[in-house]
């Protein structure tokens, strides 16, 4: 991270798709130890809005620092800073799930040694110990989730960006992953988090960032995620 640099900045974000304003003007921070609620209806803007911070999509207008660094300019230095788990995670279906988290490990430049031990403990956290072996193309739903979770907590990231990532996880997995997330965020990560389950981010997170119909938007914090927080659950 660059001295001084919030994990995640973004300032007067704009996409359009033709005529369709999607996202406008969308400014936000995410501090050290946050975890911020990225919520809305479906074709609101959510997994766009991710998408353009991750430079998987190209705004029209506005920029994104991780960590202060460009993703688009500064791929390399923002990818260090960055886990990112995407609502359908792309796993390479000729690898095992070992084979697929040595790639991302050597990819990032890890020690093979602290790699190593690192992701035998994801694994058993996540429940897919004993998996190893597995090809990405034979694995379930869930599992596969399990894996592109555990490849992007690998580096041990300071940004953290999951979008639906708790969708297909049992009970058990996703109580030890928010556990996890809370352990990461004592040292000082953020997380940024897309979920329908609109109960679990209001109650797990500070603060959020609603996106309630194409082309709008709120940050809500202090009183007003309050209110939201006790506000029937019903789509924002």
């Amino acid at each position: 991270m660059m001295d001084g640099a919030l994990p995640l900045t973004v300032r007067a974000l704009r996409k359009k798709y033709r005529r369709r304003v999607v996202l406008d003007a969308v400014t936000f921070d995410v501090r050290p130890g946050e975890a911020v609620a990225l919520a809305g209806p479906n074709g609101a803007g959510k997994s766009t809005l991710i998408g353009c911070i991750t430079a998987d999509r190209v705004p029209d207008a506005g920029e994104v620092r991780i960590c202060g660094a460009d993703p688009f300019g500064e791929p390399r230095a923002a990818a260090v800073c960055m886990g990112f788990v995407p609502e359908q995670p792309f796993l390479y279906p000729e690898l095992s799930l070992a084979e697929l988290l040595r790639f991302v490990a050597a990819a990032r430049g890890l020690d093979p040694d602290a790699s190593a031990v690192e992701t035998a403990r994801l694994l058993a956290l996540l429940g897919l110990a004993g998996a190893e072996q597995t090809l990405c193309r034979e694995l379930s739903q869930g599992m596969g989730r399990k894996t592109a979770i555990a490849a992007a907590l690998l580096h041990r990231p300071r940004t953290i960006l999951l979008d639906e990532a708790l969708n297909g996880l049992d009970r058990t997995s996703a109580e030890r992953l928010v556990a996890e997330l809370d352990a990461r965020r004592a040292e000082g990560a953020a997380v940024l988090i897309s979920s329908h389950d609109l109960d679990f981010l209001a109650g797990w997170c500070g603060r959020g960032i609603l996106l309630p119909q194409a082309g709008r938007w709120a940050a809500l914090d202090g009183a007003a995620w309050e209110e939201w927080r006790r506000a029937p659950r019903l789509e924002p």
